[in-house]
């Protein structure tokens, strides 16, 4: 006799949500609203596990648990990928990774500099350089302050993209 199936916990249904940021965990779409899928079929595991739940759109849920067209080896890249993202960059970083998908390569970024903090890790995991210094001129100065920053993505940086974009692991 198979179990019924118990609904998510709120408090588990709103972790897995906060992880994707309330949007579609696949990197190409970040749709709202999101629902709960179970990467191993709950009919198999018979259980609710965070590790186990990811945020998908409507779309996407359906096209992974109905119509078996988005492999599960991808929605686990892409859960493994939340979660490094999550855990090491800062939503500056990750929303400039969303915003790059499509740029050039060389796309110049600029960035106050006082908010350099927000994208330090991508510069020390050399993902991101400096390009190039923007001058300023502040009333009652003579010369310029430096307030801004330009920066771009590095091959490592582009790559790293790539392979968000491609639902490819981020860490070898």
């Amino acid at each position: 006799m198979t179990q019924q199936r118990p609904s998510i916990p709120a408090a588990l249904e709103r972790a897995v949500k906060e992880e994707a940021g309330y949007a579609c965990a696949i990197p190409t779409c970040r749709m709202t609203p999101v629902e709960i899928a179970h990467i191993e079929p709950w009919s198999k595991v018979q259980q609710h596990t965070f590790d186990n739940l990811i945020a998908l759109c409507p779309n996407h849920h359906t096209r992974y648990d109905v119509e078996k067209r988005i492999p599960r080896a991808s929605v686990l890249n892409y859960k493994a990928n939340l979660a490094l993202l999550n855990g090491r960059y800062s939503t500056l970083e990750r929303r400039l990774i969303e915003q790059a998908v499509d740029w050039p390569p060389n796309q110049e970024i600029p960035i106050h500099i006082g908010v350099r903090i927000l994208v330090s890790r991508f510069l020390d995991d050399g993902l991101l350089v400096e390009a190039d210094d923007l001058q300023y001129l502040i009333t009652g100065f003579e010369g310029g302050i430096k307030t801004t920053e330009l920066y771009r993505f590095t091959e490592k940086g582009r790559e790293f993209i790539r392979r968000w974009k491609a639902a490819e692991p981020l860490t070898d």
